[in-house]
Order: structure tokens, then sequence, then C-alpha cells
């Protein structure tokens, strides 16, 4: 039998809201440590290991000194901090990011509590599962430079979500309306069955400073453990208005994989995520992505955001305000739907683009003939020109290799140098199951 999740309580208030027995009654064992002073407070922390999870009252961070105390135990933490407030208090999500917070809470919304607590205590498995699996790597020369070490925790997620052994699978039937086929994909995103992966992007410039770059790939896995594609489901997502959540989803699911890879030895490691148009065109979903990268702990310039070619006109403004933030960082921002004849809107945006990608059809376009190499050539020579990186999606045989080449281009992505695998062996690792539960909290089920 596992032991009872342990959870401290910082200053008397989280521990006056019942968790413990409300989540013991969803099916969660739990114990609660209560400190209420800083000398508690730091012998605590001294058996960083021994927890699962740190609430604490919103007003006691800056009196206890919670952040700062909790600063020296980081490397050995694997428990998330969550804030709870009261309704009135002016302590805005913004500042308890800062503060290195994974969540804030309102006090009386206990149903969102719970999922909180829920929701990070599965994340805290996944981390100690991960320290175990470094472990195992054997000691590592800190001095040494060290590949990527980040481990598939393979159905480690179902183990963590009760009563999800047997989820049945959901096909769609011939025909099935658009009402049926989104309560299909809902009902498997609920089972926890969004997964990432991660295909690596391979440099070609090797006179530049060597980054492990890879690619953030959303999959749909279904009851029978298939994984859909995007095509499969992503379409049903934007026609029901979804694509926010899903997004908002992925980015922090990715973030907290990028942390683990830096703080497992890989501080070169970069990761690329796709966000919607669709989802930069809310100025406050906006605003919670750049919250997000700015509070994660990540090394500058790791993060690389792709966006569509539409996202500079329907979501200009956003855009713009979002790509600044990415600044801050030395994070970038890509383009990956170029076309041959966009020299003129590379070098209007030259202030904010770090990256072009060449589209799959560009790439075919190139082995069937159908795009002209010079054409190719003069796009990724304006792009240079303008101090961005281009990238060559879908390559997928060797054919496209000295074409890519003598084009000039900087970096290759497909399956001719790397699959996204679903096993791999540690610690080679580039994928990683849904560890968060349901992507989301709404949208409301109707009765």
């Amino acid at each position: 039998m596992s032991k009872a999740k342990q959870i401290l309580c910082i200053d008397p208030e989280p521990s006056d809201l019942r968790i413990g027995a409300l989540l013991n009654r969803r099916g969660t064992a739990v114990d609660l440590t209560e400190v209420s002073t800083p000398e508690g407070l730091r012998n605590a922390l001294d058996r960083a290991g021994w927890w699962d999870l740190i609430l604490c009252d919103g007003e006691s961070v800056e009196g206890l000194g919670v952040d700062t105390a909790i600063l020296p135990f980081r490397d050995d933490l694997d428990a998330s901090l969550v804030l709870v407030k009261a309704a009135e208090s002016p302590l805005s999500v913004q500042q308890s990011y800062r503060l290195g917070a994974a969540d804030l809470v309102v006090r009386d919304e206990i149903e969102h509590l719970l999922m909180v607590c829920e929701r990070e205590l599965r994340s805290c498995a996944i981390r100690k599962e991960l320290r175990v699996l470094r472990r195992t790597a054997g000691i590592l020369d800190p001095d040494v430079p060290r590949p990527v070490m980040l481990a598939t925790i393979h159905d480690l997620s179902r183990a963590a979500r009760p009563g999800t052994e047997d989820v049945p699978a959901a096909v769609a039937a011939p025909g099935e309306s658009p009402v049926s086929d989104q309560a299909r994909i809902r009902a498997l995103i609920d089972a926890g069955g969004l997964t990432l992966e991660f295909q690596p992007i391979i440099s070609l410039s090797t006179h530049e400073e060597h980054r492990s770059m890879f690619e953030t790939l959303v999959r749909l896995k279904d009851g029978t453990g298939k994984l859909l594609m995007p095509s499969e489901f992503l379409p049903v997502l934007e026609s029901a208005g979804w694509m926010t959540k899903i997004d908002l989803w992925i980015l922090r699911r990715a973030l907290a994989t990028l942390q683990e890879m830096q703080e497992g030895g890989a501080q070169d490691a970069v990761l690329f995520i796709n966000v919607a148009t669709e989802t930069l065109s809310s100025a406050e979903t906006v605003k919670a992505l750049g919250a997000f990268i700015s509070a994660a702990r990540l090394a500058r310039g790791s993060v690389v955001i792709e966006v569509r070619k539409s996202a500079f006109t329907d979501a200009r403004a956003a855009l713009e305000r979002f790509a600044r933030s990415l600044q801050t960082k030395s994070h970038g921002l890509l383009i990956e739907d170029a076309g041959l004849d966009d020299c003129a809107f590379l070098a209007e945006h030259s202030d904010l683009i770090t990256h072009v990608k060449l589209a799959r059809t560009m790439t075919q376009g190139l082995v069937e003939r159908r795009v002209p190499q010079a054409a190719v050539k003069a796009l990724v020579q304006c792009a240079q020109k303008e101090g961005m990186r281009v990238i060559a999606l879908a390559v997928d045989n060797a054919e496209l290799l000295p074409m890519l080449t003598a084009a000039g281009v900087d970096a290759i992505q497909g399956h001719f140098v790397s699959m996204p695998y679903q096993n791999l062996m540690y610690p080679s690792i580039q994928r990683v199951e849904s560890s968060s539960g349901p992507a989301w909290q709404g949208p409301e089920r109707s009765d």
C-alpha cells in the first residue's frame, strides 16, 4: 500500500478548509502538516523530498518569506506550491506565478481547490518518478555536457487516475453528427487521452552554438491506446471553439516538460510550441500564455512559439504584445506557413519573427519538381538577411538533403532524421504522457 500523500499547510488557513477529509472522500489519501512560523517552515523544508503538495495562505507568502525560504530547496522539491486567497484579496495570478506558485485559488471555491490539489499531486508523482529514473542513469559529472534526459512514463498517468484502467474505446460511427463527434473527442480528453510527443529538429549549421531543439506535437489516445493524429481531432476542437483551452494545456505541459529537461542537465534544450490564431484572438488568453512562460524556470531563449501567418492580421495587436513579452526572455516567434513570395512580409515583421518554417507543401514540391529550388533559396536568403533561422519541415527522405543544404536551410525536421516514436528507451526519451488530467474545466456540460 502506497503512503498517504503529504501536504504541507503554511499558516493555518488551508487546513481549516477540511482539504484532508474531502480528498480522502474522493479516494486520495492525504496527511496534512501545518506550520505557521519561519522556523517551522525551515524545518519542514529540510525534508523537501517528503512533501507532495504545499498549500499556503496567500497573505502569508511575504509575511513568512515563503518564496525565499523555498529557493534553496528547489532542486530537491517535487511538490508544487498552491496559494489560497480570500475572494477580496488583491493577490493576482501574475503575482502568484512570480512567487513561484503553480496556481492561485479562491478559498471559497472548494471544488476548484480540490481539482487543483488532485492535479498537482499527480504532477508531483510524475516528478518523483522522473527523479528516480534519472538516478538509475548513474551519477554524471556535472561539468560534462549531457544529452537530453527526459523519461517517458508509459501509462503512469493512467495509474495515477483511479478508475480509468478500462476506458472503453470511443469509435466514431459512419455519418456521425458534429455534436456526437464533439462528445466522442470530449470523452477521450476527459479520460486523460491528450499526449505530447517531441520530435527533434536537427541543425545543419555547424558554425553555430549547438541547441537541442524539439517541436511539441499533440496526439489523442483513444480507448484502445491508439494515438490519433491532429487531423483526426483538431478540426473538431476548432469547430467546437475549444482550441484556446487545449492550447493552454499544451503550453503548460510543454513548459513543465522543458523545465524537467533543463533541470536534468539539458540546459541547451529548446521547445517549439504551436499556438492557434483562435487562441491569440483572446487578449486575456494571450496574457495567460505570457504569464506562464515568464513564470517558468527556464533558460533564456529556450521557447519558440509557432504561429500561422493569419495571426498577423486576425490577432495583430495581441500577437505583437505576446511577441514583445517573449523577447524579454530572448524566446522566439516562428511563422509556420511562409510562402515563396513572402519576403516583403518577413521584412515588415522582422522585429517580431525569429524563425521561419518551410511547410510540407514546399519541401514535397522540391522533390516533385513543382517548386523551383531557386525560389526556395531566395526565400531562405531573405529570411536570413532579416536575422531569422529557417527550418524545413517534412524532411522524409535523403533526396531533400542536398536541395535544402544548397538552399542554405539552417535546420531540418522530419521522419528521415527522427520520428516521434511511442516507445524509446531511457535516456533518449522524447515523449511524455498526459499527467494532469483533463485539459479543461469547461465548456460546461448541458443536462
